[in-house]
């Protein structure tokens, strides 16, 4: 993992590596990193004519800054699949589609210490990225990369829950029965009513089958103008997922 501070101003924060010998920063410049190293947490003090503060990052200043490949799986989604995968119940979680990794840092730390996550990404440029991601993080070790097509027939592997974001998830649901634990969750990530009516058609015999939209509406925390902002997030995707059970 890399030893990661973040450098916080007043318009700006940044992602730090206190292992590297010089840091380059937009609108602060270029330094020896090592003029950091004796700063304090949580201490302003300046730093070429800024006022800045060292902080430890949180999940979201990570995912906030990580380098982008594939769209990413946005944090109003995030919370929700995690919650509802029982992340920080389950001792191994599949992920397929790992993208730049946003779902995997929050699944990954939802199971460390002792859990596993298992994330197949084909893409080799999608996996440097999401490679170099995790690394950035303290839970690497909970997380096992493989780089290769997922297919109907790659190996069963025993999981609590089973995440897929790939176009055609409906084509693995055989993979998935026997690869679930009794009970175990089955997840897709959808961007489109066509793929989730295809997904649901295909889940016969599952239980407790759900479907969510989350919308968020960000507000503008002015004083003098307190009110929704004049963008707002909509469609991202909809989460669709069953449960293990055969009752048979």
């Amino acid at each position: 993992m890399s030893n990661l501070k973040l450098l916080f101003t007043a318009n700006q924060k940044y992602l730090v590596d206190f292992d590297e010998e010089f840091t380059d920063l937009k609108r602060i410049g270029r330094f020896k990193t090592n003029v950091l190293h004796n700063q304090k947490e949580g201490v302003p003090f300046q730093l070429v004519n800024h006022t800045c503060m060292l902080l430890k990052p949180t999940l979201h200043d990570l995912e906030s800054l990580i380098e982008r490949g594939p769209q990413i799986i946005i944090p109003k989604d995030i919370a929700w699949i995690s919650y509802r995968l029982g992340a920080s119940a389950s001792e191994h979680i599949v992920e397929v589609g790992g993208g730049s990794g946003a779902l995997t840092l929050a699944l990954a730390q939802s199971l460390a210490p002792t859990g596993k996550l298992s994330v197949f990404e084909q893409s080799k440029k999608h996996l440097r990225i999401l490679n170099k991601n995790l690394n950035r993080s303290p839970w690497k070790d909970s997380v096992v990369l493989i780089n290769e097509e997922f297919t109907p027939d790659t190996p069963t592997l025993i999981c609590d829950a089973l995440f897929f974001d790939t176009p055609q998830p409906w084509n693995f649901i055989s993979w998935a029965k026997k690869s679930l634990i009794p009970g175990g969750l089955l997840m897709a990530y959808l961007p489109t009513t066509n793929q989730v009516l295809e997904f649901i058609n295909h889940l016969d015999g599952w239980q407790e089958i759900e479907l969510v939209e989350n919308i968020q509406r960000d507000w503008q925390a002015d004083k003098s103008a307190l009110r929704p902002k004049n963008v707002s997030l909509g469609h991202t995707g909809f989460i669709v997922n069953a449960r293990n059970i055969d009752l048979h």
